[in-house]
């Protein structure tokens, strides 16, 4: 019988379809509701994030700003509230001169109107099934609050001791558990000489969600009260074209384009707590209201220089030549090669020795009236030459925390600690910015060679820096950040930071331990032992979309979710 002919006999008899009871629909509903709780409960959560601490990572209650000369919209921060000390922000905020972080523009002092925060999605019990991996967005029980959830960055893993240096993360892992006490008071600064310590590197995934941008060419201001091509200034201007958006050079030979730290930034109308030039710090827009109360800026070398760069001919060739910690680096593209060398300093008064090549290979060629993607890398004790979004070339080099600490700030370790030794919970002197400016970005430049160019996007950008600090109740140093707090996690214990470190309540800053959590969680060494680490039945999982990002209010009389930034969150 062919297939789907009719069968032979008398036809069936029609089934005629039953009304739905209202029981029936009642059941339905109960049923997909509690399917919906148990989904909620056990596989994915939905939370608000209701304060800026990693922000713009992920943003709490904000006010959204755009610029009328480029179209550039950033957020900044909320920082009145009402009731005072809640998250219930005062919506509009009140009236502020904020600053476009490109042009450099004043706003006008006008009020804006509150935006939530993101909402995100949660992986529920997730780290049942697989270890917690270092740099992960984690939702965890607040150990000073357990009926606070919190949303900070991965940092520390268990049996780790960590130490956060010049705004990296630094690890060592002892079984004979570190030792941290056995170093007298005045001695304390041995414990970053030992053996054994190693930079965290972010994976370059993570890496690039959380690059933060200093300049973009690509959004100066054409025209109106910008600041015209920003810190960017040709090192001989013969032969260069500088509009705001496109940098072309005309002439033969060798030439560079050089980041002046010192080029005018601000308007005049701005309050003088935003800095007035392009140094490279840990300055974020999104907290600009709190530099006016003296919030502290680190200078920052972790950078990544970029640009699209189109060679009118063929043997084009690009590189970066930075200067910092007491180091330079260079980092070159072209002619089929990419490199890398560094050199070092041979005097106390900085004199330095001859480049050394560390790295060379065979790269991709730049083509000719073809604009390349290029990037240069200097972070996490490491440089990175990539091309069109794949990594052709990289250096890795470890120094110690102690070693980071004299190149960063011109000075050893153990001279720092010396006045600190006779005080061992005084205050953190390593937490003082302007002792690391000698270790600074002194100098960052792009360098060319092969003819005429032309240059599009040229932007530098700087990592996440985790700040040194002092507890704000007692003045002791900040877990992690000294000698003197030093930090090792147990079996059953993690350590978390917020991407906004500059306004980052989190682990280095606690001071007290919830009752609770110490009868709950009790540690070999008595209650709790420390304020500033987690205990993995804290967690609750890990933050993987922003599925309702904040709403736009003014655009439009019906409020709509910024669909433009869903996104993953790494």
């Amino acid at each position: 019988m062919p297939l789907n002919a009719p069968s032979t006999g008398s036809p069936p008899h029609p089934h005629h379809a039953t009304p739905e009871t209202i029981k029936d629909t009642l059941i339905s509903i109960m049923i997909a509701f509690t399917m919906a709780f148990v989904f909620r409960g056990f596989v994915v959560e939905a939370f608000v994030i209701p304060t800026g601490s990693m922000a713009p990572t992920l943003m709490g209650a904000h006010m959204q700003l755009r610029s009328s000369e480029t179209g550039q919209e950033w957020p900044l921060g909320a920082w009145e509230d009402n009731p005072p000390n809640s998250t219930n922000y005062v919506d509009p905020q009140p009236a502020f001169i904020s600053q476009d972080p490109i042009s450099g523009t004043a706003s006008p002092k006008v009020q804006r109107k509150t935006y939530s925060g993101d909402r995100i999605l949660v992986l529920k019990y997730l780290y049942a099934l697989q270890e917690p991996k270092r740099f992960d967005v984690i939702v965890f029980k607040n150990p000073t609050n357990p009926a606070d959830n919190y949303i900070k960055r991965l940092i520390g893993l268990p049996g780790e001791q960590i130490a956060l240096v010049d705004g990296d993360v630094f690890v060592r892992t002892d079984p004979a558990g570190q030792e941290t006490q056995s170093f007298a008071a005045a001695d304390r600064a041995r414990l970053w000489e030992q053996p054994g310590w190693r930079v965290q590197r972010k994976d370059p995934i993570t890496q690039r969600s959380v690059w933060q941008l200093v300049y973009d060419s690509g959004l100066a201001a054409m025209q109106g009260g910008g600041v015209g091509t920003g810190p960017w200034r040709a090192g001989d201007p013969a032969g260069w074209s500088m509009s705001p958006r496109e940098y072309r050079f005309e002439g033969s030979g060798k030439t560079e384009l050089v980041w002046d730290r010192n080029a005018p930034r601000s308007s005049a109308l701005v309050p003088s707590g935003r800095a007035m030039d392009w140094e490279i710090d840990d300055y974020y827009p999104y907290d600009e209201y709190y530099y006016l109360r003296g919030t502290a800026r680190f200078p920052v070398s972790d950078v990544r220089l970029r640009c699209g760069f189109e060679p009118k001919q063929e043997g084009g060739k690009i590189s970066m030549v930075l200067a910092a910690r007491g180091h330079e680096f260079r980092a070159s593209l072209g002619a089929g090669k990419a490199e890398i060398a560094m050199r070092e300093p041979v005097t106390a008064a900085g004199v330095m020795g001859d480049w050394k090549v560390v790295t060379s290979v065979d790269a991709p060629a730049l083509p000719a009236g073809a604009v390349s993607n290029v990037e240069f890398w200097h972070v996490d004790q490491s440089v990175q030459i990539w091309l069109d979004g794949k990594r052709v070339a990289d250096y890795e080099y470890d120094w110690s925390p102690a070693s980071r600490i004299a190149f960063a700030t011109g000075k050893r370790l153990v001279e720092w600690m010396e006045p600190q030794s006779k005080d061992s919970q005084g205050r953190n002197v390593l937490a003082e910015p302007s002792i690391y400016k000698p270790g600074r970005c002194t100098s960052a430049r792009l360098a060319f060679e092969g003819g005429a160019f032309s240059l599009y996007r040229v932007g530098l950008d700087r990592d996440l820096h985790y700040q040194p600090a002092s507890k704000p109740r007692n003045g002791n140093s900040a877990l992690g950040t000294s000698p003197y707090t030093p930090l090792v996690l147990s079996p059953d214990q993690y350590f978390a930071c917020g991407d906004n470190s500059p306004a980052s309540l989190d682990g280095r800053l606690w001071e007290s331990v919830d009752p609770w959590i110490n009868e709950q969680f009790p540690s070999p060494d008595g209650p709790y032992a420390r304020a500033g680490v987690i205990h993995r039945d804290l967690l609750l999982g890990k933050a993987f979309f922003v599925y309702w990002p904040s709403l736009k209010k003014e655009a439009s009389p019906v409020p709509v979710p910024d669909f433009g930034r869903m996104r993953l969150i790494w």
